[in-house]
């Protein structure tokens, strides 16, 4: 099968996460709740991990606390650090991990919400800065919509943010991997992405950077490993925001699939830059196309037929694998009026090839000519 749809997990792992797996599950222990020497190793896995995240985001001064997804770390860092009585801004390109733990907020009476349009698809500095009041504490912004592609300009709202002392959380699933995010030079105060995406991890992992200025209510409590005598969690991170056992097979992945992305950087962004470039041009004369060309989002749909259809047809008559829908992010279809049916999205990674990207053309030219 050909696979695009990386935005949902990356297909490709890299043979050195196959064997941290591998070794971890070998030498199976509980990291931090034992002090033989296999539970010391796996200890030692987690903090090395959570070292390599730190230099990978340029964040010198922040914690690292591991989640089994990203959408856990994003209601711990909404859910965790919300105020009564405050308000919040985020914008229509978010995914429902950002929305549905605002709306229900928004909806028990505990904080007020503003919602930035953009303008023509893009973040509007006027707009944002009509938006804070007294009360805003907290903007969340995705690094890139995991439907159009299109990346809000990040330094931008961190300074704004910094100049209102307002937090910034930082929705980092779709770009990390694909391009570099300062943590520091930006201004970041919650970020927030899964190891098993562009980073070439496996799922059941993800986590949230918080800078140790800042503070993050802990929303599960239980074991730690630490302080057991204790019957109220601990205070300080990540032991109060980590309850119960890790997943230091993911944990350990992420780690070498995170140091595999960091050799290979420049190579994936430039051939995953070429192939987007290649397909918005090889399909634009049939379909429309809603996505930025040169990211690793292509988003589309054709005239006159379903996106669901499209999919299926390009599952089962030329097993390319792609997704259709709304992709957990409603708001954004919205905005571009495809809320009733969504779009096919084909995502890349490392995996694909030209002649993926290629076959995927030939694919969707010859569906089109059948709704003719």
């Amino acid at each position: 099968m050909i696979y695009f749809d990386n935005a949902a997990t990356s297909r490709f792992k890299p043979k050195c996460v196959e064997k941290a797996i591998a070794d971890s599950l070998k030498h199976s222990a509980n990291p931090g709740r034992s002090s033989h020497e296999d539970a010391i190793r796996g200890a030692m896995i987690v903090e090395r991990t959570r070292e390599a995240l730190l230099r990978h985001v340029d964040a010198k001064r922040a914690h690292v606390v591991f989640t089994k997804n990203c959408t856990e770390a994003l209601n711990l860092a909404i859910l965790g650090t919300a105020r009564l009585g405050g308000h919040v801004i985020t914008t229509t390109w978010e995914h429902n991990s950002v929305l549905r733990p605002l709306y229900m907020l928004k909806r028990e009476g505990l904080i007020s919400l503003t919602v930035l349009r953009g303008k023509d698809g893009r973040f509007d500095e006027k707009e944002f800065l009509a938006a804070i009041n007294k009360k805003t504490y907290l903007a969340a912004v995705t690094a890139m919509s995991n439907v159009t592609g299109y990346a809000p300009p990040l330094e931008t709202i961190g300074e704004i943010c910094a100049t209102k002392g307002i937090k910034l959380l930082v929705d980092g699933a779709q770009e990390l991997g694909h391009k570099r995010i300062s943590f520091d030079a930006i201004g970041i105060d919650l970020l927030c992405a899964a190891g098993h995406k562009s980073l070439h991890g496996i799922m059941g992992t993800g986590f949230l950077v918080f800078n140790k200025s800042g503070f993050v209510n802990p929303l599960m409590y239980g074991g730690t490993g630490t302080d057991s005598a204790n019957l109220y969690q601990p205070t300080d991170p990540p032991d109060n925001l980590e309850s119960g056992t890790l997943n230091l097979p993911g944990i350990a992945a992420l780690a070498a699939g995170l140091n595999w992305t960091e050799e290979h950087f420049d190579g994936i962004e430039e051939k995953c830059r070429c192939i987007s470039t290649y397909l918005h041009r090889g399909l634009a004369s049939v379909a429309e196309i809603y996505s930025v060309s040169g990211s690793p989002i292509l988003s589309f749909r054709l005239p006159e037929q379903d996106p669901a259809e499209t999919a299926d047809l390009l599952n089962q008559d030329y097993r390319i694998a792609v997704r259709a829908g709304l992709h957990c992010a409603p708001l954004v279809h919205k905005s571009l009026g495809t809320d009733q049916s969504g779009l096919v999205r084909a995502s890349i990674g490392a995996n694909n090839t030209m002649r993926d990207a290629e076959k995927l053309v030939r694919a969707v030219i010859e569906i089109s000519k059948r709704t003719k």
